[in-house]
């Protein structure tokens, strides 16, 4: 009985703090835009196109990048535990970061509305929207989540990618240590 305790808490360990998503493949997103990391002239990075509308139904695209010092995109889905057990720390994060972007990727949901309700009970206000253009591929990175990015305001990568919940902390800690 012992060695069967001992097994299952070494199995435990070594499982990583996310939930695993199984994901089908993306189709390649039509963007209209070269498949270059960066344009030549310095412009907007070219992978991180894309257009689509909030779960609020509000029209969201690249664009909105360029009024933050740090965007955060946070992939995650609404029957994942360490997914919705960060949102409050990443909501906190967002109250306190005027200058951060967060914004929310929804992955692997079968309902909108039971995504809403997960929003609303955690208290979340930044935008959270369903993968479009650019965003596809960057969802389908990790077979985990939630699973977190971060770019500049002219979208290019900065760091690579945090998997698994996080607290406040260590979130705060992640934004000073990426802010110019």
């Amino acid at each position: 009985m012992r060695r069967i305790l001992i097994l299952g808490l070494c199995f435990l360990l070594i499982l990583p703090f996310g939930c695993t998503a199984k994901k089908e493949p993306a189709a390649p997103a039509e963007t209209g835009a070269p498949a270059e990391q960066t344009a030549p002239n310095g412009a907007f990075n070219t992978e991180m196109i894309f257009s689509g509308t909030t779960l609020d139904g509000d029209p969201i695209d690249q664009t909105i990048f360029e009024s933050y010092d740090l965007i955060i995109v946070n992939c995650w889905a609404e029957w994942c535990g360490p997914c919705v057990a960060e949102m409050p720390e990443l909501e906190k994060l967002h109250q306190n970061y005027p200058n951060v972007l967060i914004l929310g990727v929804l992955i692997g949901t079968n309902s909108i509305e039971a995504a809403k309700a997960t929003l609303s009970d955690c208290g979340v206000t930044y935008p959270t929207l369903e993968p479009a253009g650019g965003l596809v591929e960057l969802s389908m990175r990790s077979m985990y989540i939630p699973a977190t990015y971060f770019f500049d305001k002219n979208g290019d990568e900065i760091r690579g990618e945090v998997v698994g919940g996080q607290n406040y902390d260590q979130w705060k800690e992640i934004v000073e240590d990426l802010l110019p």
